[in-house]
């Protein structure tokens, strides 16, 4: 199952949002990620007598046969997070959003999820959480999952945006300066790899950079040059991304990624995390996440994994977020992609990691002067003898 966990944090506290009826949770839902989820189950947490929000989970929407696994873990995972924060969720609210196909409305959908709403409501059920409401959105309508009633609801759905009104929730967001970024598959496709032309020509520079690659490592030392070879080519990308360069040339982009899939190296890469230059990498590493097309997608999780890396850092969460799930699709087993995702997930603070960063980068610097200086040193004393 490809999964997207989200930290339980409203993007704002200040003014209070009351969800008191389905619309203003559908209108919430948006605000609550910082996009509109595509495709996705949402679980949000309810803490308390009064209902504050609490964890919340997103995952992509899984094929049928995985929903019962899915909907446990969903579960698991929403208390498990919000354990991590403060305490297990006193009830949830549950999304399921998918847009209809070529020929299909929302009332097909609502038909085709209600199994899975079903079995969300029964592994929260099982783990003594119970569901406030579990909602359908689709096609810019929702349904209720929890309505019994048949007299109840319009069997077409309630219009998400509803004409004449302004929902409470838009207008505190407008007021806190909090913006919804667009679709969650549009936030995902700036991350495509790139399309032909392009990528036959970024492949032939693969096949040419491998055997080159390989003959640096099989020098003595070669691992090492090539880790300082690459820093170098880094911090020369970087450099030309400040000057306002949008690309690089294929075979450099194509040594890069190979570099990059040395932990150390990327290591390295990662301690451009200060500003203003980690705009300029943040940009260097979207431009290399796009060059890694088949057969060498899988090489995309180190240039996302700092991608997200720098978003985390920055306060940019719904990129790092997307980014660190995009490294996890390309390389499940990735484990600083893992590592960053559940730090990001939990609501850590990235603050003491980027100190040892900083100080890594100052040690680093120092060593690199020694020889200089111990150089300068030996000519003083040849010169006084």
């Amino acid at each position: 199952m490809n999964e997207h966990p989200l930290p339980a944090a409203f993007p704002f506290e200040n003014p209070v949002v009351r969800m008191r009826t389905p619309a203003d949770m559908v209108d919430a839902l948006p605000y609550l990620l910082g996009f509109f989820p595509s495709d996705s189950v949402v679980a949000l947490g309810l803490q308390g007598p009064n209902r504050r929000q609490g964890g919340t989970v997103r995952i992509d929407l899984p094929a049928p046969a995985s929903w019962p696994a899915a909907a446990e873990e969903v579960a698991r995972f929403l208390v498990a997070l919000s354990e991590h924060r403060d305490r297990s969720p006193d009830a949830v609210i549950l999304y399921l959003c998918r847009d209809p196909g070529p020929g299909r409305d929302g009332r097909a959908v609502v038909a085709e999820l209600r199994p899975l709403a079903a079995q969300l409501t029964a592994a929260f059920g099982a783990v003594g959480i119970p569901v406030h409401e579990s909602l359908c959105v689709s096609d810019g309508r929702w349904w209720s999952f929890s309505c019994g009633d048949p007299g109840c609801c319009d069997p077409g759905g309630t219009p998400v945006d509803r004409p004449g009104s302004t929902p409470t929730v838009a207008a505190a967001a407008a007021y806190a300066g909090i913006q919804v970024r667009g679709s969650l598959r549009e936030l995902q496709r700036e991350l495509d790899p790139v399309g032909t032309p392009t990528a036959e020509s970024q492949l032939l520079a693969f096949e040419q950079a491998v055997p080159a690659l390989v003959q640096e490592l099989l020098r003595s030392g070669g691992r090492q040059a090539v880790r300082e070879r690459t820093a170098e080519l880094v911090d020369a990308a970087v450099g030309r991304f400040r000057d306002g360069a949008a690309e690089l040339p294929e075979a450099e982009a194509a040594r890069l990624i190979l570099g990059l899939q040395d932990r150390l190296a990327r290591d390295r890469a990662a301690e451009w995390l200060d500003p203003p230059d980690v705009e300029h990498a943040q940009r260097l590493w979207r431009f290399l996440a796009r060059r890694c097309a088949v057969p060498f997608d899988s090489h995309a999780a180190a240039p996302l994994s700092l991608l997200g890396w720098t978003a985390w850092v920055t306060g940019d969460q719904v990129t790092a977020r997307i980014a660190l799930g995009r490294a996890l699709v390309a390389d499940p087993e990735y484990t600083f992609a893992r590592l960053l995702h559940e730090a990001v997930n939990c609501g850590a603070d990235p603050r003491s990691l980027c100190a040892t960063m900083r100080a890594e980068r100052r040690a680093r610097q120092r060593r690199a002067r020694r020889p200089v200086e111990r150089r300068r040193v030996l000519r003083g004393q040849r010169v006084r003898a």
